[in-house]
C-alpha cells in the first residue's frame, strides 16, 4: 500500500510538471494570443458594419456621392449694347441641327436685342438636298427674318422645305427668287457640279459665307462666334443664353428668364426634347 500511494504521488507530481513545463507555457501563449487576435479582428468588423449602416455613424465615415460636374461658366467676350451671335452649320449636319434647337429658342427670347444669325460653313458634307437648305436658310433669314424662327423649328424637327415653309406662313415664290440669284452670285450649282474644285475630292464648296469662314478659322459644324470671337458653349437653351447675356453691356430683362440647361438631342427632333446634363459638347461634322 505504502508503495502504491508513493507511485501515485509521483505520477501526479509528474503531470503536473508536464503542464507547466516551458514548452507547454509556451504552446499555451501562442494560443492566446492568436484568440485575441481573432477576438480583435471580429470586433473591428462588427464595429466597422454598425459605423456604415447603424447609428453612432461619425461625420467622416458615411461614404460620400460624387459631385455632380458643374456647367462651364459663359465665355468672356467683349461686351457690347447688341450682341453679335452667328452659328454657323450645315443644315443636315446632326451636330449643327442639336446647337440651332438651342440657339433658336435664344433667338425666340431676346428678340432683336441682339443680332443672332445662322451662318454656313463652306463646305457641305450631305448632299445635294443640303446644299439646297442651306440656300432656302439663307434667302428666308435675308428677306423674310420674321418667318425664320418659326421655320427653323419646324425644319430641325422635319427636314422638310415644303412643308415647313407653309407652316411659317413663307413667300415661298420669294424665297425660289431669292435662290436664283443667289445661286448666280455665289456659284451654287457650278461648285456642285465642278467636282474637281470639291474640298479633298469630296465634298462641294458652298460660298455663301466664305470670307466669314476664313476671317473666324470656321472648319466645321457647328461653329459659335460671339462678338467677333469664337467660343464654345454647352448645346442647351441655356448655356447659350448665359453665353449671349454675358456679351451684353447691359443684359435686358428677358436675360432674367431660365430655359431648359439640358443639352439638345443631335440630329433631326423637336426643339426642347433633350434630356443629357449641360455640359460642353465637342462633337461636329468637319473635313
Amino acid at each position: 500500500m505504502k508503495r502504491a500511494a508513493k507511485e501515485e504521488a509521483a505520477c501526479t507530481s509528474c503531470g503536473l510538471e508536464d503542464r507547466f513545463s516551458p514548452e507547454y507555457l509556451k504552446g499555451a501563449i501562442v494560443v492566446l494570443g492568436i484568440l485575441v487576435i481573432i477576438s480583435a479582428y471580429m470586433l473591428g468588423f462588427q464595429y466597422g458594419k454598425l459605423s456604415a449602416y447603424g447609428p453612432g455613424v461619425q461625420a467622416n465615415s458615411q461614404p460620400t456621392a460624387a459631385a455632380a460636374p458643374s456647367t462651364p461658366p459663359p465665355p468672356t467676350v467683349t461686351k457690347t449694347a447688341t450682341p453679335e451671335a452667328d452659328l454657323f452649320i450645315m443644315s443636315h449636319c446632326p451636330y449643327g441641327l442639336q446647337m440651332q434647337k438651342a440657339f433658336l429658342q435664344v433667338q425666340e427670347l431676346l428678340g432683336s436685342k441682339a443680332n443672332m444669325q445662322v451662318k454656313w460653313v463652306d463646305y457641305a458634307m450631305h448632299g445635294y438636298s443640303e446644299v439646297q437648305d442651306n440656300v432656302y436658310e439663307y434667302c428666308i433669314q435675308k428677306d423674310q427674318p420674321d418667318t425664320f424662327v418659326a421655320y427653323e423649328k419646324c425644319f430641325v424637327e422635319k427636314l422638310d422645305y415644303k412643308t415647313c415653309a407653309a407652316q411659317a406662313g413663307v413667300d415661298t415664290a420669294k424665297v425660289a427668287s431669292c435662290y436664283a440669284a443667289t445661286d448666280k452670285e455665289f456659284g451654287i450649282q457650278a461648285s456642285w457640279d465642278d467636282k474637281s474644285s470639291w474640298l479633298s475630292g469630296r465634298y462641294p464648296q458652298f460660298n455663301i459665307d466664305k470670307a466669314l469662314n476664313q476671317q473666324y478659322g470656321v472648319q466645321g459644324s457647328p461653329t459659335f462666334v460671339l462678338n467677333g470671337q469664337k467660343v464654345s458653349v454647352a448645346r442647351s437653351a441655356e448655356a447659350v443664353k448665359e453665353a449671349v447675356c454675358n456679351a451684353f453691356t447691359s443684359p435686358p430683362a428677358a436675360c432674367n428668364t431660365a430655359l431648359n440647361s439640358n443639352q439638345e438631342q443631335p440630329g433631326q427632333g423637336p426643339v426642347g426634347a433633350g434630356s443629357a446634363p449641360s455640359g460642353t459638347a465637342a462633337a461636329g461634322c468637319g473635313a
